[in-house]
């Protein structure tokens, strides 16, 4: 894939990238725009089906809590109780008469007082029946007869059955049943039921209809399509299809009698705002899409083809036509970028016309330099005549510092960059005895190197530096005799080499400038720039936590402290130092 982008041209990139860049926010925001609208418009559409359930639900349960407290009063009304208790066999007519005239009495009163209530029959244990009823048509007594002590609804009519019982005996003296009027529960679901291609129900534990958006469905059961996986109604709001059409189901709590409210609502009805709000909101994206793609589209030419023919213009100048020159027409920074093509095309051709002329005259100078170099090796034998010389004459301190000085200079011009601790320290003896012969007795140097160090391995003319520093800035200025110690000894898997002196001391402002040296700078001497290069040549081996430590105090002397790893071969490098 990248492969192919790669080989796409510049201006066909940048309106590729401008297109994603303008598209894919505008499909996220689309995306995340409808996700939450709809949402949102579920969450309020649950909200509100839960307070209206809850609101017409404590509407019935207000009426049926009525129609069994009535039930309740006339179960316990000491009157009905003593006339179910009386036995029937013996009693003469008027007696019979006037029970049932009081209990048709008490009936009468609690069924005209309650809107809620259409008919109360009671039948005692010994068969006796005493009812009162707004209607005509009397219920099929037989069949409430089985009937358990709960609400019932049994062919289009709802019922409540209550045992009844004496107190305190608890002898069971007959059962009463209350008939519900049935338009009292659809009257108060109506309105919902007049909501557009909605379904409404209250259904009893049974799923028999107690009150439906018809009021012909009173008795019948729901619809299999409104139950759950398990056939059961249960508490909640969850999706189903009916007929082909997307539908939300909600299902409310049950009251205490186990009565249920139950909606089905299209998802049309409540989405149909944000179905059109998403038509508009595609159109809209789609018109300023291709606007958007155009003006892209437009720009991107007019800020690449400078680009473009910068890019031909190059071309022709990589196969050798150095008087290309592209016209300027803009200040910004693709006409900067022409000038600096235009002024770097003409100063290549004049290099390239002087370039022979230039590589003729370095070679000249080159090959003078080359003329000029002295042989090394005729410095070797010069020296070592020298000192051949010196001793047949009997001048054996000009011999001794004639061969100390081949020697150093074999050393120092040497192509190796890590010698060891042995040859380091016969180098540096060399050194020593042309500084003895130089300072006589006003100088004693003490070398303490323990024999385990000694083939271990460091970078060359790393102690000889040091030395000479003390010897230069330590004893060159003290009038009496000093005394330098150079001790080189192991310590774990370190491994150090100590110089100390006893001359005249530095302050913590000269050592902080010996650390801190400007390398370049000409008023650094010799010395200081050798040790701070000893340092840094230290830190390039052996990396930032090794180096050199300086401990001075003014008429006390110096100690210098370089600390090193342990090499017991040589590295697998090749640097050279400065």
């Amino acid at each position: 894939m990248r492969k192919l982008f790669d080989r796409i041209s510049f201006r066909n990139k940048i309106i590729i990238i401008f297109v994603i860049m303008v598209l894919v926010p505008l499909g996220i925001s689309t995306l995340v725009f409808y996700s939450y609208s709809r949402k949102n418009m579920e969450g309020k559409t649950r909200d509100y089906l839960q307070g209206l359930a809850s609101v017409t639900m404590s509407k019935i349960e207000m009426s049926i809590q009525n129609v069994e407290d009535i039930s309740f009063f006339i179960a316990g009304n000491e009157k009905m109780q003593m006339i179910l208790a009386d036995d029937d066999s013996g009693k003469d007519r008027a007696v019979e008469y006037q029970q049932y005239s009081e209990a048709k009495d008490l009936l009468s009163y609690y069924v005209l007082l309650s809107n809620e209530i259409s008919s109360i029959y009671i039948q005692s244990v010994d068969g006796r029946t005493f009812s009162y009823t707004k209607k005509n048509q009397s219920p099929h007594l037989d069949e409430l007869q089985n009937m358990e002590s709960n609400w019932k609804c049994l062919d289009g009519h709802i019922y409540l059955k209550r045992n009844l019982y004496q107190f305190p005996t608890q002898k069971l003296l007959g059962y009463m049943v209350t008939e519900l009027e049935s338009p009292i529960i659809y009257n108060i679901v109506k309105d919902i039921f007049d909501m557009a291609d909605s379904k409404a129900f209250i259904v009893d534990e049974d799923h028999n209809i107690i009150a439906g958006w018809k009021q012909a469905l009173t008795g019948q059961k729901i619809e299999n399509e409104f139950l759950d996986s398990e056939a059961q109604l249960t508490t909640g709001f969850y999706r189903t299809n009916l007929n082909g059409e997307v539908c939300s189901i909600y299902v409310g709590d049950a009251i205490h009698n186990g009565w249920r409210f139950v909606l089905m609502l299209p998802e049309s009805y409540y989405m149909q705002d944000i179905w059109t709000l998403q038509y508009f909101t595609m159109s809209l994206i789609a018109i300023t899409s291709l606007v958007a793609i155009s003006l892209i589209v437009i720009v991107g030419r007019s800020l690449t083809k400078p680009l473009h023919n910068l890019t031909i213009a190059m071309e022709n100048v990589g196969q050798g036509n150095f008087n290309v020159v592209i016209p300027v027409e803009r200040s910004d920074e693709i006409g900067m970028l022409s000038r600096t093509f235009n002024q770097m095309v003409q100063d290549m051709k004049m290099l390239i016309d002087n370039v022979y002329e230039k590589e003729r005259m370095k070679q000249e100078v080159e090959m003078k330099s080359l003329q000029m170099q002295i042989n090394p090796h005729f410095l070797y034998n010069t020296l070592d005549t020298i000192n051949w010389m010196a001793r047949m004459r009997g001048v054996d301190e000009v011999g001794e510092m004639t061969s100390a000085l081949g020697n150093l200079m074999r050393y120092s011009l040497s192509k190796r960059d890590f010698v060891t601790i042995e040859e380091e320290l016969k180098n540096l003896k060399d050194y020593i005895g042309i500084q003895n012969v130089r300072y006589g007795d006003k100088m004693s140097i003490e070398l303490q190197v323990d024999d385990a160090v000694r083939q271990y391995y460091i970078p060359k003319l790393l102690i000889q530096p040091i030395l000479e520093n003390a010897i230069v800035h330590g004893v060159e200025d003290k009038l009496e005799q000093s005394f330098i110690q150079i001790r080189v000894y192991q310590e774990n898997n370190n491994l150090f080499a100590i110089v100390e002196d006893d001359g005249v001391g530095m302050t913590q402002e000269a050592i902080e400038s010996l650390m801190n040296i400007d390398y370049h700078s000409h008023k650094s001497g010799h010395t200081s720039i050798g040790v701070y290069n000893v340092n840094r040549r230290i830190q390039a081996v052996f990396g930032k936590d090794c180096g050199l430590q300086i401990q001075s105090q003014l008429g006390a002397g110096t100690k210098i402290t370089l600390r090193m790893k342990i090499l017991k071969i040589v590295p697998d490098m090749h640097l050279k130092y400065n």
